[in-house]
C-alpha cells in the first residue's frame, strides 16, 4: 500500500488563444473551427483531474486528462488528422493552463521539470490510477504531466535533461505533426 497523502486542486483552466494558437502553429483560424474547439475546450476540461502527491520522497503535482479523452483523439484522428491534431493541441493546452495556473513558475521558466522516479512516487501514481508505464518516467495517462512541488527550477532539475533538446539547445530536433496534404 501506498504511503501518500493526496489534495485534490479545483483548477477551472480557461481557454487561452494564444497557446491553443502556437500549438496548431497557425495565425489564424475560421470561426467554424475556433468555436468547435471551444466547445471541445469545454467538454475537455470536464475530464481534468489536478492533485498533489505527498511522498516520503518529496511532493508532486499531477494533471491528467482522462482515458476518455485519448480514445475520443484516437477516433477523429482515425477519421479526420486535422480534427484529431486540433484536438490534441486542445488537451495540451489544458494541461498546460492548469499547470500555469498552479505553479506560474513553470509558465515563466518554459518547462515543468521531471522528477526522477522513485518507488514513493511510483505507488501513489499506481494508486491513483496514473501509473508509470514500464517503470519509465511517462505516466500512462497521454494528456498528463507529473513535476515536484514546490517549483525548484527546470532543466538543472528535471530527470529528463540529458536527452531534452531544449536542455541541450538542440531545438532543431523537435518534431511535430505532419497533416496529409501539408508536406513541404
Amino acid at each position: 500500500m501506498a504511503k501518500y497523502t493526496k489534495e485534490v486542486l479545483t483548477v477551472q483552466p480557461y481557454f487561452d488563444m494564444e497557446a491553443v494558437m502556437a500549438l496548431l502553429q497557425e495565425t489564424r483560424l475560421g470561426g467554424q473551427v475556433l468555436e468547435d474547439m471551444v466547445n471541445t475546450f469545454e467538454r475537455m476540461a470536464k475530464e481534468l483531474n489536478s492533485i498533489i502527491l505527498k511522498t516520503e520522497k518529496g511532493d508532486y503535482l499531477a494533471v491528467w486528462l482522462n482515458e476518455k479523452v485519448e480514445k475520443e483523439a484516437d477516433e477523429l484522428f482515425a477519421k479526420d488528422a486535422e480534427k484529431g491534431f486540433r484536438f490534441n493541441c486542445v488537451g495540451q493546452s489544458i494541461i498546460m493552463n492548469t499547470i500555469y495556473q498552479i505553479l506560474p513558475q513553470v509558465e515563466q521558466a518554459g518547462c515543468a521539470p521531471c522528477p526522477e522516479p522513485n518507488d514513493a512516487i511510483a505507488e501513489a501514481l499506481k494508486a491513483e490510477n496514473i501509473p508509470y508505464i514500464d517503470g519509465e518516467p511517462t505516466l500512462a495517462r497521454r494528456f498528463s504531466v507529473l513535476t515536484c512541488l514546490p517549483f525548484r527550477g527546470a532543466c538543472e532539475i528535471c530527470y529528463l535533461r540529458e536527452s531534452c533538446p531544449k536542455a541541450n539547445g538542440q531545438s532543431d530536433n523537435f518534431h511535430s505533426v505532419e497533416l496529409p496534404g501539408y508536406n513541404a
